[in-house]
């Protein structure tokens, strides 16, 4: 990993930061959460940028257009966050800088977990045909300068957009964040995303530890552990880890290993309080981002909650949940209905 990667790493980190301060520190002395506030960023960020991509590529704009584009819209937001909550992000940087002072042991063996599977990830040689569509899709947009018109495998034009990937526009970011910083696709996907992505799913790993075992740290830092252990040692084709360890930047790396465990630690706190408003707002952010992240979002997403939130609407005794769980779900349903229309050759959004 060379100074440019590490700084892209850190970059994604902060722009998480400023979009998520917007959803989650909107009052003042409100308290909030560094890994929390930062992974609900990615989402909003996600989220945001699909209303930019979408509306470009059906008017066949060129993908430096949508850079700078994307360039002004990601600096007004950090500036605008940065302008609000930078007090915020001080003290709680201090408050970190206490916390890690307090527990040296445990932030330092955490610290050395994640450098370890990093390090390993990243390292291994991914050879598999759909992960080099991905990364292929992203460097033939940077090449010919355009967004989901060229067939990466061949290099030959498309005479209309692939509905599979045409509203998953997180590889479209990556091309876009290619273009603007310079980096090849390879490095860019292989490393930044695949870095970023795993420090997220620590965090989710994290919050959820601190949900289930309160202040006790010795206990978060086992179940961290052992989610790596079974990571590391669930080895089949289609799982959550297999795709976490071998095509941690693709989207359905994201879905299987992001995007469900921020539903599940969001069921949590659901449990202890379904009326709260933020959260369930929150969880529809979450299932609007996943479907810009992955097709396969739109059937994942959908089962997983109901499997979560209609024992809930029972638990519960409240009838009033179902309406917020079908509006959750309502993205991802419209994208799959979309997704059997186009099958079926109801639609098609055409290149020319």
């Amino acid at each position: 990993m060379n100074l440019s990667s590490l700084l892209c790493i850190i970059a994604n980190f902060i722009i998480y930061l400023a979009f998520g301060s917007l959803i989650t520190g909107r009052k003042k002395h409100r308290k909030w959460s560094l890994p929390y506030t930062m992974v609900m960023g990615f989402f909003l960020y996600y989220s945001l940028f699909f209303f930019f991509c979408v509306p470009m590529m059906l008017k066949f704009q060129t993908l430096t257009s949508l850079a700078y584009l994307w360039l002004a819209v990601t600096g007004i937001v950090t500036v605008t966050a940065a302008a609000i909550y930078g007090v915020s992000w001080y003290e709680k940087l201090k408050e970190f800088t206490h916390k890690v002072k307090e527990h040296p042991v445990f932030f330092a063996l955490i610290m050395l977990l994640c450098l370890v599977q990093i390090v390993v990830i990243t390292g291994a040689y991914n050879f598999t045909l759909d992960a080099s569509y991905y990364v292929g899709n992203v460097a033939t947009s940077v090449q010919t300068d355009t967004m989901n018109i060229y067939d990466p495998f061949t290099g030959l034009w498309q005479d209309h957009f692939e509905m599979r990937y045409f509203f998953a526009t997180y590889s479209m970011n990556d091309a876009v964040m290619c273009r603007l910083t310079g980096l090849h696709a390879l490095i860019w996907t292989k490393t930044v995303m695949t870095v970023t992505v795993l420090i997220l799913i620590q965090m989710i790993y994290y919050k959820i530890a601190e949900e289930l075992f309160a202040d006790n740290k010795k206990a978060a830092l086992v179940m961290q552990l052992m989610m790596a252990v079974v990571n590391f040692m669930f080895i089949s084709i289609y799982t959550a880890p297999n795709f976490m360890l071998t095509r941690t930047f693709e989207g359905k790396a994201i879905v299987g290993n992001v995007v469900l465990l921020v539903i599940f630690y969001l069921y949590m706190l659901l449990l202890k309080n379904h009326k709260a408003g933020g959260v369930w707002w929150m969880l529809f952010i979450v299932c609007f981002g996943s479907m810009t992240i992955s097709s396969s979002a739109n059937m994942l997403v959908p089962a997983f909650l109901s499997v979560l939130l209609v024992p809930l609407i029972f638990i519960k005794k409240d009838l009033r949940i179902l309406p917020k769980y079908i509006l959750c779900m309502l993205p991802n349903l419209c994208m799959a209905v979309m997704y059997v229309a186009y099958v079926k050759g109801y639609f098609v959004f055409h290149t020319y």
